[in-house]
């Protein structure tokens, strides 16, 4: 599996992610959005977790655009793109990056063209709220790798 983290402050990260759904969406598997944070997850006003019943998801939510973009915690938020290989299905990576929802709105135009998934029912896993791994060591295949 390969990864890409768009460093935080660098918007574009929707851009880019529109452009490989434009181009490769055949490889596109879905998407997952989320608040920055946990808390502000908890806190959300909008009907967020709703969207995952809906057919075309990320149509869905551009046709909240207006709601969406008025939601405080959501101002910034983490979008995760999942890529993967037809023909070998153990071949897959990720993009992920914290945008805003003015520079999200072309990537959610490019998944709802291709009906792509754009889930928003998020479980953070503790680990997000786990200060004491920062300064953990990294697990790589049961060995220990230095920071």
């Amino acid at each position: 599996m390969n990864g890409t983290v768009f460093n935080i402050g660098v918007t574009t990260c929707g851009l880019t992610m529109a452009t490989l759904v434009e181009h490769h969406p055949q490889n596109v598997i879905g998407t997952f959005w989320l608040p920055s944070t946990e808390k502000d997850y908890n806190k959300l006003t909008c009907k967020w977790v709703d969207y995952v019943l809906e057919e075309n998801q990320a149509q869905a939510l551009l046709d909240d655009i207006d709601i969406l973009r008025s939601e405080p915690h959501l101002y910034t938020h983490m979008v995760i793109l999942l890529t993967g290989n037809p023909h070998h299905p153990g071949d897959y990576s990720f993009m992920a990056g914290i945008t805003r929802f003015l520079e999200s709105t072309s990537l959610l135009q490019a998944l709802a063209l291709h009906n792509i998934p754009a889930h928003t029912e998020i479980s953070y896993p503790d680990l997000f709220d786990d200060k004491s791994v920062e300064n953990a060591p990294l697990q790589y295949l049961g060995q220990t790798q230095p920071k």
